[in-house]
């Protein structure tokens, strides 16, 4: 454990897990210095909890190998200095101390030399705040300001930021998003990088740029930086032309503002106003996203301009399902919201409506989908009915019960079967 004092007398208390301790004691007994670096420093000196520990250390990957070799291991990359040891039931990854070589592709370095000092393996690191290393036995290593630019809330670059850029273009991205996530602004010169080497994303993969956007647009203040660095989010998905530089950029923004921080919202929120359903799917698409979130976010596009009312929520519910209704629900407020034609309070009321409607009708065991109508297939073609016209049968009934035209009961079924 260890006291971490920020400027203006603020102390933070950092307690590494019991796995994390026991690695750096071991490669510390070993003779090896050892930190947790990176990410988990920063949200310790932030005040959050962090998700996972890194840990950088002067052992070579085989010295490692021969500190760790009671324990299981996952060699995740030696060449590039990295090991994963299973620790008390917790992956661990732990890295030696490196610099790196030249970045030709503009996205991973053409080689890896090993080093015994952290302060060089903190040198290659994108950002200030993340390049912070702790160990029990020194404390807080921090040769380039991260504690206190955590304390000053700012995102920038260690040392040269167009050189920064220029050896992983995705840290562009990562930079709009760490803004985004934490509330920071952007340090002006690091900001001026970000939008000079903008073009250089073209170096990296859509599946990784998918990631960062995902993230960015789940930041409590994705608004504000997609306002600030437009360009950027031009250049990383081009088919959001039209909506950047258009009448609905802000209306698009306030959207964001006001919906849920869930994947599939924020997504939805940020296209609904692209244009079209098919133009959504395409952007998408042209990230690599799975299935799921294409289906789902093109899905809500669709349907974002349904009027939705509790007494026919339940014809909505058979056409679209329970979960898909209600991510539909909460969509439907942020634009609304977005819209500033009603009050947010207004708004708020027809949704909490509409979602305990839903729940009611649930809760009730309504009548919405064909496995629980009365009848089936056997009894339609008891009633003569052959091929396609079974399913239409069946699912005109369905629309009946729904609407209350009908009881879902099998003789008053059948009966308005042998009507139609």
């Amino acid at each position: 454990m260890f006291i971490i004092t920020l400027k203006g007398g603020f102390p933070l208390l950092l307690t590494l897990p019991k796995p994390v301790e026991t690695a750096l004691s071991r490669l510390e007994s070993a003779g090896f210095s050892a930190y947790a670096v990176g990410g988990c420093v920063r949200d310790h000196v932030l005040g959050f909890t962090p998700h996972d520990y890194d840990i950088c250390t002067a052992a070579t990957p085989e010295e490692m190998q021969q500190v760790f070799q009671n324990e299981r291991t996952i060699e995740t990359g030696l060449k590039h200095g990295t090991l994963t040891v299973l620790l008390q039931g917790m992956p661990l990854e732990i890295t030696t101390f490196r610099l790196d070589g030249a970045y030709s592709d503009g996205r991973h370095p053409d080689s890896v030399q090993f080093t015994s000092r952290v302060e060089d393996d903190l040198s290659r690191r994108d950002f200030t705040i993340n390049a912070m290393a702790y160990s029990p036995k020194e404390g807080l290593v921090d040769p380039f300001g991260g504690q206190a630019d955590c304390k000053a809330g700012v995102i920038r670059c260690v040392g040269d930021p167009a050189a920064r850029f220029g050896e992983d273009a995705l840290r562009i991205l990562r930079a709009l998003r760490f803004s985004a996530r934490l509330g920071f602004p952007i340090e002006e010169a690091t900001a001026n990088a970000v939008r000079e080497g903008r073009t250089q994303l073209c170096h990296v993969s859509r599946e990784r740029i998918a990631v960062e956007l995902t993230g960015l647009l789940q930041g409590k203040d994705a608004s504000s930086v997609l306002r600030q660095f437009p360009e950027v989010i031009e250049t990383a998905l081009p088919e959001l032309d039209a909506l950047i530089h258009g009448p609905h950029w802000e209306t698009t923004l306030r959207t964001l503002d006001a919906a849920p921080k869930d994947v599939y919202l924020c997504w939805a929120a940020f296209l609904r106003l692209c244009g079209s359903e098919a133009v959504a799917y395409e952007a998408l698409k042209s990230l690599k996203m799975s299935v799921k979130i294409m289906d789902t976010v093109s899905q809500l596009v669709r349907w974002q301009g349904a009027e939705l009312r509790p007494e026919s929520l339940q014809e909505t519910l058979m056409r679209i399902g329970p979960e898909r209704l209600e991510q539909l629900i909460l969509f439907r407020q942020a634009a609304r919201t977005a819209e500033q034609k009603e009050s947010p309070e207004a708004v708020a009321r027809d949704t909490e409506a509409l979602r305990q409607k839903l729940k009611t009708l649930l809760e009730e065991n309504a009548c919405y989908t064909l496995s629980q109508l009365a009848v089936n297939g056997k009894d339609m073609a008891a009633l003569g009915l052959r091929g396609p016209a079974i399913g239409e049968a069946l699912h005109g009934l369905l629309l009946k019960v729904v609407r209350g035209e009908t009881a879902n009961e099998r003789e008053a079924l059948l009966e308005a079967a042998q009507k139609v």
